[in-house]
């Protein structure tokens, strides 16, 4: 089930909410959450009912593992047998048929594939899995009841693709009494989130995302004109369907009281690479620092091994995101540029950037992002490097229209209508126009307050919510064609 579909708006929502707020108005707290757990049972495996044999495969293992820490007090022994659980759970799902392939190529061999398709949200679920085995291992997570469990692995919002939430930041407010009751100020503040990441998702990625797939799709008609625009606008469509969902889950969460991290901060607004990251799927991030970064040394055994940790970090990072050297190679790069990053800002310590030069940091770093963005949407690294190869051709063959063109939709009929009928040799036009538009209106965005503080700092007055409401029919009438949300992919 996805949030963009009109099953998940029209008919769990309300279910969920009502059968919450109803249970625990009557005082029945464990009843509530036992009804949450099992509707995002039921939200996870709406599509494969296959998906809840896995889940609760995973949740099983995970759960002995935790118990048999604390009656048998071999902590350790079960920590590392926990991890190794997720592990391979999730290396034979997502990285088998990489492997086998690898080993295929490298040894001459035809070791039979699996096709195995991805599970939804497998990466997830996993690592936040990962997460509390290790807390329990390190001592700093209780055993928790079988209930508190299932609901801090399958809470719905936040279970297909983040954000990552760490025990302590769920199981506590699930089990805090004053969260219970209905409040007004939590709800509309939720209600305004999740609108706004769905605007973000429908009325701006998927809009974007056809002339990012058109482009992508048909490289070798590219000039560079026209690499650029596809480039540009899977870019965008990357940070406005991803965050869509993280502000989408967070508002969800809101409406039951529950606050769930911030998962972006107007990263596109960064300075730097490692600002970036500072900014761009938060809890990822610290998924990674507090067990892999610091395990490691952090930046406490020199400086030598504080940029290979830095390094190794962003080359996991790649390969969690997909198994494809595409991915892999995306992260490296991302952690060469942080390296660099590191080592620029440690030769220029106490000289503070002017006006100017912060603005062109600003576009130096999200022109990195950009570029490498190639790297992670191509199929190959050779349709990688044909790409490149179309951007810095510095030619023109007029193939930026095809790829605007490719954002045809109902929108545009009236003014194509009347230009038809004024002058025919402006309708491609209409098409750049509206093209350049979006991107605009994007960035304008992008360079904003950004949506989650929007939600938590305002008050639902008449104006906001008539524009909120707006919103919402805008994304109702396209919600004809559910388009996935490109992180449940990972």
């Amino acid at each position: 089930m996805y949030f963009n579909s009109y099953i998940f708006i029209f008919l769990f929502v309300p279910l969920v909410l009502a059968g919450y707020f109803f249970f625990n108005h009557k005082k029945k707290y464990r009843l509530a959450q036992a009804f949450v757990a099992g509707m995002s049972l039921w939200f996870y495996s709406y599509a494969d009912v296959s998906l809840f044999f896995l889940i609760m495969t995973s949740l099983c293992g995970n759960y002995i593992c935790s118990f048999l820490m604390d009656k048998t007090g071999k902590r350790k022994l079960f920590g590392v047998i926990g991890v190794m659980f997720n592990l391979t759970l999730l290396f034979y799902f997502k990285y088998y048929d990489f492997f086998i392939s690898n080993m295929n190529e490298l040894f001459r061999q035809s070791w039979a594939l699996k096709h195995i398709v991805l599970p939804m949200g497998i990466s997830f679920y996993t690592f936040q899995q990962i997460s509390f085995i290790v807390d329990r291992q390190w001592g700093k997570a209780p055993h928790y009841s079988i209930l508190d469990y299932v609901t801090f692995v399958t809470y719905f919002p936040q279970l297909v693709a983040g954000p990552i939430v760490r025990h302590d930041e769920l199981v506590p407010q699930f089990q805090d009494v004053e969260k219970k009751k209905f409040d007004w100020q939590w709800f509309s503040r939720g209600i305004t989130l999740f609108i706004l990441g769905l605007s973000k998702k429908m009325l701006i990625a998927d809009i974007l995302s056809l002339a990012a797939d058109y482009g992508f799709a048909n490289i070798e008609s590219l000039d560079t004109a026209g690499a650029l625009a596809a480039d540009l606008a899977y870019t965008l469509q990357m940070f406005f369907d991803f965050s869509g969902y993280s502000d989408m889950a967070v508002g969800l969460a809101w409406m039951m009281n529950i606050d769930l991290p911030m998962n972006f901060d107007t990263p596109y607004k960064s300075r730097s690479i490692a600002e970036y990251w500072r900014r761009w799927h938060i809890t990822l991030s610290h998924f990674f620092t507090a067990y892999v970064y610091i395990p490691m040394g952090g930046s406490r055994k020199g400086e030598a091994r504080t940029l290979f940790n830095n390094f190794f970090i962003f080359f996991l990072s790649g390969l969690w995101h997909g198994a494809n050297w595409t991915f892999v190679i995306w992260g490296m790069c991302h952690g060469v540029a942080v390296v660099i990053d590191r080592l620029v800002k440690t030769h220029w310590k106490g000289k503070a950037p002017g006006p100017l030069h912060r603005k062109l940091q600003t576009v130096r770093a999200f022109l990195v992002v950009m570029l490498l963005f190639v790297i992670f949407r191509s199929e190959s690294m050779s349709d990688a490097l044909r790409f490149y190869k179309k951007i810095f051709s510095f030619n023109w063959t007029g193939a930026i229209y095809q790829v605007v063109m490719s954002m045809d939709n109902a929108i545009l009929y009236i003014p194509l209508t009347l230009i038809k009928r004024i002058n025919a040799g402006w309708f491609e036009s209409v098409y750049l126009v509206y093209y350049l538009i979006m991107v605009l209106l994007a960035l304008v965005l992008c360079s904003g307050k950004g949506a989650y503080r929007i939600a938590k700092e305002g008050t639902l007055g008449k104006k906001r919510a008539w524009g909120i409401a707006l919103l919402f029919c805008a994304c109702v009438i396209s919600l004809s064609k559910v388009v996935v949300f490109l992180y449940s992919n990972f």
